[in-house]
């Protein structure tokens, strides 16, 4: 079994082939990858950047499936292309947020979200809704710092780690059961060093689990490989949202897209 790992913006997260590489089964093998050739911003937080990044995370994971990845990880808790890349790909696609979302309802009546900050924590309110989460979701704070700088070069990962706590200890008061880091970045620092930063488990330091979604997707994808392997289950289903478009019309609008300028060249300033 082989999974791409893919941070849909221009870097990836610290600590992945670390932390996965933990986890991973033996029989499954990794690669991790970014949009960084198409997309040169090592974050997407603003919506603007989120819709340059959608499009090169489908067409690299269109690219996966024809390189015999039998999965793919979208690592980024706005699950950037994740419908869209569902609905032309047959392998199984994992988003961050919705996996981790998911297995969240399964250890607790409610969840909370820490976000980097006020503008992902609007986001993810709205994506909740969409994934119909909203009622099972305590609440959704942030720790007052922004994606692009939440790498150990910018701030110092036991700052981020504090704020988690600090704020996980509110969203418990909230109601949260279960804590689900609201950036794939927090989520990787976490898996690294809160044991070396606290010297406790966040049970016994917040008083409830804290999920990193990097994780919980990978470990997702590897269900969702076996359930099609296995039993034969496929990816999705295609009679209604992620219904392809038919193959003519596919391949016409590709090479359509393929022959011509993009919007910016067309419409941007010279």
């Amino acid at each position: 079994m082989k999974i791409l790992i893919l941070s849909p913006f221009g870097a990836t997260e610290p600590y992945t082939e670390e932390n996965i590489g933990s986890v991973a089964r033996e029989d499954v093998s990794f690669e991790v990858d970014c949009l960084e050739d198409v997309f040169p911003l090592p974050y997407n937080t603003y919506r603007y950047n989120v819709m340059k990044c959608v499009d090169g995370a489908v067409e690299r994971i269109i690219k996966a499936e024809k390189q015999g990845f039998d999965a793919v990880v979208i690592s980024c808790m706005y699950d950037p292309g994740l419908f869209e890349a569902r609905e032309v790909v047959d392998i199984p696609v994992m988003g961050t947020m919705e996996s981790a979302g998911m297995v969240a309802l399964m250890m607790g009546q409610m969840f909370s979200i820490v976000c980097p900050d006020q503008v992902v924590a609007s986001v993810l309110r709205r994506t909740m809704d969409t994934y119909g989460l909203r009622s099972r979701t305590a609440s959704v704070r942030h720790i007052d710092i922004v994606a692009r700088d939440l790498y150990p070069e910018k701030t110092p990962t036991e700052e981020v780690l504090k704020r988690l706590v600090r704020v996980g200890e509110l969203c418990v008061q909230d109601g949260a059961e279960v804590l689900i880091p609201g950036c794939s970045i927090i989520g990787t620092l976490y898996t690294k060093d809160f044991a070396k930063a606290f010297g406790k488990d966040p049970v016994e330091l917040i008083g409830v689990p804290v999920l990193d979604p990097q994780i919980v997707a990978f470990k997702m994808a590897e269900m969702m490989v076996d359930l099609r392997r296995k039993v034969g289950y496929p990816a999705v289903s295609r009679i209604g949202m992620w219904k392809k478009q038919p193959r003519a019309e596919h391949l016409e609008l590709r090479k359509w897209l393929a022959e011509h300028e993009p919007p910016l060249n067309y419409y941007g300033e010279e």
